[in-house]
């Protein structure tokens, strides 16, 4: 039976809840009414949002009954509450399956909060952050781990959408699918704004960002965390501020990190106009320009967006050719039309599908008709089929002498196979076509059968 409303858990001390001057309700009061206001609006069934505060046991009926939990963190919450022993009993009721407990859990930081004080139970790789960027001095804020140090009050709203967002997801039981990784430096004061908007673009396009969340426990146990997030990604964006004050060797040790990774340096014209700025932009750029996989990119943000987008279609492109590359080519020769019901039968057939490619050329008389794709299959085709039907001897000598050209088009590439499928009324003497598998059958579908053992 289905669930007649969503749930939702949220779990926090009443220190963050406390009303400011001239505000009638508390931060938690108006996240969740943020919470309410998107859900209803988008889902039709009702929402119930239940409170606990950092004393009360999140239990496992409370896990079975909620949709969804979260954590308020903050200071006062995390050395007040009793987090762990929510741990400690979910994860003895689930038997330790941590990635369900997780699939339900997300955290949101209302303060800074610093790793060392957070217990390692209980994380989950979805992190929201907001800071108050009054009662921190800037160096303050370098102590603190997150995908958004530098996040303020004024931009609240806009981390409350990526709550909202991701919660809708997962209450509609939206399947989130990922066809590329990228990359984000998130090292830069100067461009976090600029991060931002080119993450939340790239999640709107079916793109995964690394670093997303505000720690990994894996990276946690790596000696370098920029070079774990790097391999898991398909390309990578820095921006320059975290090089121009390196030495020159660091430099070379940060370029030449990962050279098999496609990377984008952007440089922000703004940024670029000011004095303390501008010569150590320019020393930058020249000193990138022996690395082949590194790119300075000069560009509005919406043409770098673009930019990426386009070198995640080419990289993809790229990918897919280097998949298909690794399945047989099978070229197959018909003087016999083969219908396309005949080789859709093949497709449910995975092994099939998944290793082999099928070039066909049916009903021809002369294969020089179609010049380029002949010779182009001659160099790369693994195995030629010949299907002879209409006991045309002239016709069977022409196309297997043919295909008898084919070790002079390639480059040490074996031939797996060449076989000549005839028909039970052919007129055919074997010594004459010696190197070909000979099979006779009563139709032309029937190499299929033969295909599926190869």
């Amino acid at each position: 039976m289905s669930k007649q409303k969503y749930h939702i858990i949220i779990k926090f001390t009443p220190n963050d809840n406390i009303s400011g001057a001239g505000h009638e309700k508390g931060w938690v009061d108006y996240f969740t009414d943020f919470l309410k206001a998107g859900i209803n609006y988008q889902l039709k069934k009702p929402l119930e949002i239940s409170y606990k505060n950092e004393l009360e046991l999140i239990t496992k009926d409370d896990f079975d009954q909620a949709d969804l939990i979260f954590y308020i963190l903050s200071p006062a919450m995390v050395f007040a509450s009793n987090i762990n022993q929510d741990s400690a009993e979910l994860e003895q009721a689930f038997n330790f399956d941590i990635p369900l407990i997780n699939s339900k859990i997300k955290k949101v930081f209302k303060a800074p909060v610093d790793i060392a004080d957070l217990p390692l139970s209980l994380s989950t790789p979805t992190y929201y952050r907001f800071y108050d960027h009054g009662i921190l001095n800037e160096e303050d804020y370098q102590t603190y781990e997150g995908w958004n140090k530098f996040q303020d009050n004024e931009s609240y709203w806009k981390v409350f959408a990526d709550v909202l967002l991701d919660t809708l997801k997962i209450l509609g039981g939206e399947e989130i699918n990922i066809k590329n990784t990228v990359f984000i430096s998130d090292k830069n004061k100067s461009y976090y704004e600029a991060r931002n908007s080119i993450k939340r673009e790239l999640k709107a396009n079916e793109t995964e960002v690394f670093p997303d969340e505000d720690f990994s426990i894996e990276a946690n146990y790596m000696e370098d965390p920029e070079l774990f997030y790097l391999k898991k990604c398909d390309m990578a964006l820095h921006f320059p501020d975290e090089f121009i004050d390196l030495t020159n060797e660091e430099r070379r040790n940060a370029f030449n990190k990962l050279p098999s990774i496609r990377r984008l340096i952007w440089f922000s014209p703004n940024e670029g106009l000011k004095p303390e700025k501008k010569a150590k932009y320019n020393e930058l750029k020249v000193q990138l320009k022996p690395y082949q996989n590194i790119e300075a990119v000069e560009s509005t943000i919406e043409e770098l967006k673009d930019i990426i987008k386009d070198n995640l279609e080419k990289i993809n492109q790229s990918t897919e050719i280097k998949e298909e590359s690794l399945k047989k080519i099978i070229y197959i020769i018909s003087d016999t039309k083969i219908n396309s019901g005949d080789i859709n039968e093949l497709s449910p057939d995975k092994s099939i599908e998944e290793n082999f490619e099928l070039k066909i050329i049916d009903f021809v008389e002369n294969v020089t008709d179609y010049r380029h794709l002949h010779y182009e299959l001659l160099r790369n085709a693994d195995y030629f089929f010949i299907l002879y039907f209409k006991n045309n001897l002239p016709w069977l000598n022409s196309m297997s002498s043919e295909i008898r050209k084919a070790p002079g088009f390639r480059n040490d590439k074996d031939i797996l196979g060449k076989y000549i499928i005839y028909g039970n009324q052919a007129k055919i003497v074997k010594e004459n076509f010696e190197g070909f598998n000979l099979i006779e059958k009563e139709k032309p579908n029937q190499m299929m059968g033969i295909i599926k053992k190869l």
